[in-house]
C-alpha cells in the first residue's frame, strides 16, 4: 500500500541493473568470462587515483571527516578547490566562487534535484537523440516531468542548424501536447557520442533558451577526458561564453560535473552544481541535506584538487592513455568493416553500427527495437555486455556503446568477440 510516487519508483525499477547474481567477470588469465562494457568508468586510471589516496590523503584524515562538519553541500575548501580547478580548465566568463557552487552525492543526484527544482508534475524537459539513458530515471522520476527527445534525421546535432530541431519539437510539445517546457539539457563532452559542441553552437542553443526562457542545463561531466589532437574541435564549456553580449540571462545557465569520470573516482560519490542563480543554489542547498555526501569523500576530494600539480599530471597521463585505447578499439572497428559514429574526441566510448546482425525475421513480425534487445541477449551469450541503442533513445536500431577505457586485455577479447560474431552474421539486418 505505497503511495502513487512509491509505486512510481518501484515500477521505475532504478536499481535492477544492480540486483542479481553476479556475472563471472573476464579474466585474462582464464580467457573467460564476461567482457563488461557497460559501464563508463575511467577504469585505466583507477590504480594512479587509488595509489595516490593510499600515499598521500589516507594519513591526512582527521576527525572532522567523522562529523556532519559544515553540512551536506561541499566545505569550503572543497568548493574553493573546485572553484580553482572550474576556473582553471573550463575558462569561465564570470568569475567563479565557492558560493556558485553546490555538492551532492554524485551528478545523479544533481540531475534529480534540478529536475525537481525548474520543474513542475508534467512539465518538459528537452534533450536531443541519441544521449545518456539514465537520464530517463534520472530526471523523470524524482519530479514526475516529462523527458521530451529531439530528432535530427541525418542532420549535425553539433552544428548551430540542429537548433532549428530543438525549437520544432519545443513548438510541438507547447501547440499540440500542451506540454511546457522549462529546460534543455546537453551532454558535452557527449555521451554516447564522444564529440564536443563548438563555441558557435552553444551560443545559438544559449539564444534559443533565452527566446523561449528556459534553462540550458550542460552536463560537463567529460569535460577533461578529451583526447583529441586538433583544439580547434576541442572542449568549449557554457561557462566560458559570456551571456551578457548574447542577450542571454545568466541565471538560465547551470552546469554539472563531478569526480567520477575525469579523476576515475564513481566510489567517491561527488558532484557538483555550478551556477549564478541563487534561487537554484538555495533550493539545492536545502536539497542537499537529502544527497549528503560522505565528509571522507570530501576530504579526498579536497585533496586532490588542491595538489594542481598532481591533477595536471593525472589528466596527461588519462588523456594519453584515453587515446591510445580509443585508437586501437577504432582499428580494430575499421578492419572489421564495422561502422562506428565519427569525431569522437572525448569520453570513454565508441558508438557503434550493429544493425547488420538484427534478426530480419524479428524486425518484421514484432519490431526493429524486439530485435535489438534479441541481438543483445546475443551478444551476452558469446561474452559482450553493452548499453544499446534503445536505452539511449536513439532514433534507429542497432547501435551499441562499446568502452574502451578498460584494462587493454579486457577490450581486445570483448572487441574480438564482436568482430566474430559480426563477421558471422551474415548480412541478415537492416
Amino acid at each position: 500500500m505505497l503511495s502513487t510516487r512509491g509505486e512510481r519508483y518501484v515500477e521505475a525499477g532504478l536499481a535492477d541493473g544492480y540486483l542479481g547474481p553476479p556475472k563471472m567477470h573476464f579474466d585474462k588469465d582464464t580467457k573467460q568470462g564476461i567482457v563488461s562494457f557497460s559501464n563508463a568508468e575511467n577504469f585505466i586510471m583507477q590504480d594512479t587515483m587509488l595509489e595516490y589516496i593510499r600515499t598521500k590523503v589516507s594519513s591526512s584524515l582527521d576527525h572532522t571527516t567523522l562529523t556532519y562538519h559544515e553540512g551536506p553541500f561541499g566545505s569550503s575548501r572543497l568548493r574553493t578547490a573546485m572553484a580553482n580547478l572550474i576556473t582553471t580548465y573550463f575558462h569561465p566568463a564570470t568569475p567563479i566562487s565557492p558560493n556558485n557552487i553546490v555538492f551532492a552525492n554524485g551528478v545523479t543526484s544533481l540531475n534529480a534535484i534540478c529536475a525537481s527544482s525548474l520543474t513542475n508534475p508534467g512539465d518538459g524537459i528537452l534533450l536531443g537523440q541519441p544521449i545518456y539513458g539514465s537520464f530517463a530515471g534520472d530526471l523523470r522520476v524524482p519530479s514526475n516531468c516529462q523527458l521530451v527527445y529531439v530528432p535530427f534525421h541525418g542532420d549535425d546535432p553539433f552544428s548551430p542548424d540542429a537548433v532549428a530541431r530543438y525549437e520544432k519539437t519545443f513548438l510541438q510539445a507547447c501547440d499540440e501536447t500542451g506540454v511546457t517546457i522549462r529546460a534543455l539539457l546537453i551532454c558535452n563532452p557527449h555521451n554516447p557520442l564522444g564529440r564536443c559542441y563548438s563555441r558557435e553552437t552553444l551560443e545559438a542553443l544559449l539564444r534559443f533558451c533565452q527566446k523561449y526562457q528556459i534553462h540550458l542545463i550542460s552536463d560537463e561531466v567529460y569535460a577533461l577526458s578529451v583526447y583529441g589532437n586538433d583544439d580547434s574541435t576541442g572542449f568549449v564549456s557554457v561557462l566560458s561564453i559570456d551571456p551578457v553580449p548574447l542577450g542571454v540571462d545568466p541565471a538560465l545557465i547551470h552546469v554539472l560535473y563531478g569526480m567520477s569520470k575525469d579523476f576515475a573516482a564513481a566510489g567517491l560519490r561527488l558532484g557538483s552544481l555550478i551556477s549564478q542563480n541563487q534561487r537554484l543554489l538555495q533550493a539545492a542547498l536545502s536539497m542537499s541535506r537529502f544527497h549528503w555526501p560522505s565528509n571522507i569523500s570530501c576530504s579526498i576530494a579536497t585533496a586532490v584538487l588542491e595538489d594542481r600539480d598532481f591533477v595536471e599530471t593525472f589528466l596527461q597521463k588519462s588523456r594519453q592513455l584515453l587515446r591510445s585505447h580509443r585508437d586501437l578499439a577504432a582499428q580494430a572497428l575499421e578492419e572489421a568493416g564495422i561502422p562506428f559514429a565519427q569525431g569522437s574526441i572525448a569520453g570513454f566510448f565508441l558508438w557503434i553500427d550493429l544493425s547488420k546482425c538484427l534478426d530480419i525475421t524479428i524486425v518484421t513480425s514484432q519490431g526493429k527495437w524486439a530485435a535489438e534487445w534479441d541481438l543483445s541477449r546475443r551478444l551476452q551469450q558469446i561474452g559482450v555486455v553493452m548499453s544499446s541503442g534503445y536505452a539511449y533513445h536513439n532514433e534507429v536500431a542497432g547501435w551499441f556503446r562499446v568502452i574502451f577505457s578498460v584494462e587493454v586485455e579486457s577490450l581486445k577479447m570483448g572487441l574480438a568477440r564482436i568482430i566474430e560474431f559480426y563477421s558471422s552474421s551474415g548480412n541478415t539486418g537492416i
